[in-house]
């Protein structure tokens, strides 16, 4: 999933700004490159119930701040059979939109009171 935003404060100032906000999501940060506007996060798991929601966030800088959320989820599947195989784990690169939504747009809101807008691409 992908999300733009527009800014108008100088380009350093976003990029140590937007690393603050990651860190203080509490993402860990594994590559920050300042020069090129790009920050690359560890995966945040998300708990909810059965299964876990991992959430990792990419985002660069120029003339707009693009943030691409990349997931993964584990969920149980049940079987029948040996032992170790009545209850499996089984795990998805791919997140449904609701996973999607319900951890990556819960960005949106915080970073909409930093002063960056997000750019809606639809008519």
């Amino acid at each position: 999933m992908v999300m733009h935003f527009s800014y108008e404060k100088p380009r350093e100032d976003a990029i140590n700004e937007m690393k603050n906000f990651l860190v203080n999501e509490e993402f860990n940060i594994l590559e920050f490159a300042p020069e090129d506007g790009f920050i690359l996060t560890d995966y945040k798991s998300f708990d909810w119930g059965e299964g876990q929601r991992l959430l990792a966030v990419s985002v660069h800088i120029h003339d707009k701040i693009t943030i691409t959320g990349m997931g993964k989820m584990d969920i149980p599947v049940s079987g029948i059979g040996e032992d170790e195989e009545l209850l499996k784990i089984k795990s998805f690169d791919r997140l449904p939109y609701k996973i999607q939504s319900r951890t990556l747009f819960t960005l949106i809101e915080p970073l909409d009171s930093l002063g960056y807008k997000r750019l809606n691409h639809w008519p």
